[in-house]
């Protein structure tokens, strides 16, 4: 009867496992088996990493090897400052505008007129339910619908009589200067068509070119009895050629002259 056959048979006994190294390795000697690419031979170093790549095997490690993690953490950390900086000046701004908004110029508020020469003005409502015999004018915008003259001219004067006003002046009044509280008068002209300041139409100042009726009062030269006039005088002075007739009228502190030289 043939004997079973043992799983060891046709190996020889005591024989060394192949798959492990018989003796360890020394360093005279380069390793053989599957751990020889594990370190380098002896005496010799294996190539430095480059930055971003894996060490080579026996290559000591000097400290962590940064990964691409790294890599992203950097960039993460530089989004954030961008960020920071953008909300930084989005708060300026909010801010800017909310202050402009409460403390900044009232855009809703129209700028106020003043007196200057090729201003306009018209009449002072709250001037209407007085007694003052002459109107009361306040500066406006010459496109305001309230505005009926135009100011051809600014002067010093206590009453509107000691003016002398350029010509075409329709209007003459009185108003308050704002320069050391000096009594200012103004010659202005309508905006209307009608301008009674023109010469011999009867209105505005008295000039040269005017008329008058018996007692100096102007009229249009139209008007029955009216007198041209040919020249204002003060003092002694004569009268231009061409006069006549004089209209002694004597000193008076509303007017800018004393006697009236008539024509014809």
């Amino acid at each position: 009867m043939p004997y079973p056959v043992s799983p060891d048979a046709g190996v020889p006994e005591h024989q060394p496992d192949q798959r492990r190294p018989s003796s360890p390795w020394t360093g005279t000697q380069p390793p053989s088996g599957p751990f020889a690419a594990s370190r380098p031979p002896s005496g010799q170093f294996a190539a430095r990493p480059e930055p971003g790549q894996e060490p080579e095997p026996g290559w000591p490690a000097t400290g962590p090897v940064r990964t691409g993690s790294g890599g992203r953490r950097r960039k993460s950390g530089g989004r954030d400052r961008i960020w920071s900086v953008v909300a930084f000046l989005v708060a300026a701004v909010v801010i800017g505008a909310v202050g402009f908004y409460f403390f900044g110029p009232n855009s809703s508020e129209e700028p106020t007129a003043t007196w200057a020469i090729d201003s306009c003005a018209g009449p002072d409502p709250a001037a209407e339910n007085t007694e003052a015999d002459t109107t009361a004018y306040l500066p406006l915008s010459c496109d305001d619908p309230g505005a009926t003259v135009t100011v051809l001219d600014i002067q010093d004067a206590v009453s509107v009589g000691q003016l002398h006003c350029p010509e075409g002046t329709d209007v003459v009044f009185q108003k308050d200067g704002n320069a050391g509280g000096e009594t200012q008068a103004v010659c202005a002209r309508n905006l209307s068509d009608d301008h009674p300041g023109d010469p011999g139409m009867g209105g505005g100042q008295l000039m040269t070119g005017d008329c008058v009726d018996a007692d100096g009062a102007e009229v249009a030269c139209t008007s029955d009895g009216a007198r041209p006039v040919t020249g204002l005088m003060v003092g002694g002075v004569e009268c231009p050629d061409g006069t006549k007739d004089e209209l002694r009228l004597g000193f008076d502190a509303q007017r800018s002259y004393e006697t009236i030289c008539l024509g014809t």
